[in-house]
């Protein structure tokens, strides 16, 4: 039974060890029962004298490899590492009063990888670009493992080779005088039994003792980069039609640009169309995508600069496509990518990008926007409060996710008057005007009507405001019925064009914003 059992580690070493997803640094391996002690340890090891490997002996043992103060006679110097064997996982067991040992991972590997210690889930974790979280180090109280492939880049960055230890120690009363060995370049071990057991009820023990050595691989950017450096790239249609397209990877080191690489490829900066729709995803997650003027920003992870000043599509720079977004990005773009003859950016744009030019938005969501925030400001510095009362953070979504309607359909409509509504009608800023004038009314547009009126200014809120405060109360937010009905002819809202509808109602809002600021100006 027992040669069973130093068979089946032996052929883990040989067969398994070091040849996984993941590597252990550490672990214990002892049995509950004492009938099996051991663990396995590891250490990296210099390349150019690997003279370590003519016997099975472990060249650092737990606890060792710390910094240290050195002395020689009457000489004193400090050592970072008191061996050149160096641990990646340190043993600190060297403290005073009765404290439990625990490992702590090397700090030199972490800072390297740029790892984030999860101390809640007892991992190590690499984010990557698009906020998926790569474990790279997992551990628990007998045991600590790293993924092979960024053990790979780290022995790489460091030019040291990487060394597996093992002892395994099996206790039995079986008479076996046994024992076998392997030597080589790579691994070396010692299998012997003998009659010296030191655990009570045993009388011999079998140990299988030695290390496995790991190399490094060369020292490239590739072979230390953790992840893939050379990712996988999306073809997008640079030419031609919808029927005959013609595509090209995004890959920017394949690209044409200013200082003559790739003469014959479309240039970095080739504009690539996509429908509308494109812009779902990012509107329908604010916590997660942020939409601006000009560019997506994934929250902490990724930017990408589009031009979302076009009426009729979103345009993207082919470069930035390969250069700002991952693979997992680029799939969902390259669904709605369309060819446009003819098809150019939008003059903001060009005279952003290309003339270096400032430019108002064009885009009517995004001027309204530009718009608001500004005449909020104006508002503010001359009476010294918000005309309209800024959103409760649970609320800020609803100016964030304001857009133009990217299809034809009642829904995006439905909540696009919601978010409208809530940034303009329900926000009237209604104690701080009545602290100004005395009226009798209830409703907050005749509310602001009348302080209009006090004001001096002419400017009729009502039918605009009234009007889509009524589209609202009378179908968006509840059912339809014949007062919906009204509503949408009062406005001239045709139901088989909502796309125009709503950007007809943006244009007055953000007119009606220019006849507020008279009031300042005034």
């Amino acid at each position: 039974m027992t040669i069973v059992r130093a068979k089946g580690f032996i052929d883990f070493v040989e067969d398994e060890l070091l040849s996984g997803t993941w590597i252990p640094l550490y672990k214990n391996l002892n049995a509950e029962d004492k009938s099996i002690d051991g663990s396995l340890y590891s250490s990296l090891a210099p390349k150019d004298d690997r003279s370590y490997m003519s016997c099975c002996g472990w060249d650092l043992l737990l606890g060792d490899g710390s910094p240290s103060i050195v002395t020689c006679g009457d000489k004193v110097w400090y050592e970072q590492h008191t061996s050149k064997y160096i641990p990646l996982v340190y043993c600190r067991t060297n403290f005073i009063g009765n404290r439990p040992r625990y490992f702590e991972v090397s700090q030199e590997l972490v800072l390297y990888l740029r790892l984030y210690h999860d101390l809640k889930n007892s991992k190590y974790i690499l984010p990557d670009i698009n906020g998926n979280e790569i474990e790279v180090i997992r551990y628990c109280d007998n045991s600590l493992e790293i993924r092979k492939s960024f053990l790979d880049a780290f022995l790489s960055a460091k030019q040291m080779d990487f060394l597996s230890y093992f002892e395994c120690t099996f206790h039995h009363n079986e008479d076996l005088t046994s024992s076998s060995k392997i030597e080589n370049d790579l691994l070396r071990y010692d299998c012997f039994s003998s009659n010296t057991s030191y655990v009570d009820g045993y009388d011999n023990i079998t140990r299988v003792l030695g290390k496995k050595l790991m190399l490094c691989e060369s020292l490239t950017e590739e072979n230390t980069s953790p992840t893939a450096l050379e990712e996988a790239y999306e073809e997008f249609v640079v030419g031609g039609d919808s029927h005959e397209p013609v595509l090209h990877t995004c890959n920017p080191r394949e690209l044409n640009d200013y200082f003559g690489a790739n003469p014959d490829a479309p240039h970095f900066l080739t504009p690539i169309f996509f429908s509308r729709d494109v812009m779902q995803r990012y509107y329908n997650s604010p916590s997660e995508y942020e939409v601006s003027d000009g560019a997506i920003y994934k929250k902490g992870y990724w930017h990408l600069k589009i031009d979302n000043n076009h009426s009729d599509f979103i345009c993207v720079f082919l470069g930035d496509l390969g250069r700002d977004i991952p693979n997992s990005e680029q799939k969902y773009w390259r669904c709605f990518n369309i060819g446009v003859e003819g098809g150019d950016i939008s003059q903001t744009n060009f005279k952003r990008s290309v003339l270096g030019q400032f430019a108002d938005p064009e885009s009517l969501d995004l001027l309204f926007k530009y718009r608001f925030e500004s005449f909020q400001k104006a508002w503010f510095e001359n009476f010294g409060w918000y005309l309209f009362l800024p959103l409760a953070p649970s609320d800020s979504h609803c100016f964030d996710s304001l857009h133009r309607l990217t299809k034809n359909e009642t829904k995006e409509f439905d909540n696009q008057i919601l978010n409208l509504v809530k940034i303009t009608i329900d926000s009237i800023n209604v104690k701080s005007i009545k602290s100004i004038i005395t009226t009798e009314s209830s409703g907050s547009i005749k509310i602001l009507n009348e302080f209009l009126v006090s004001q001096g200014s002419e400017l009729d809120i009502s039918p605009l405001l009234g009007g889509v405060q009524g589209l609202r109360s009378s179908g968006v937010a509840h059912r339809r019925g014949s007062k919906y009905e009204g509503q949408i002819n009062r406005l001239g809202i045709d139901e088989d064009d909502l796309i125009a509808a709503f950007d007809d109602i943006l244009s007055k809002f953000i007119s009606l914003l220019e006849g507020l600021k008279g009031v300042l100006e005034d």
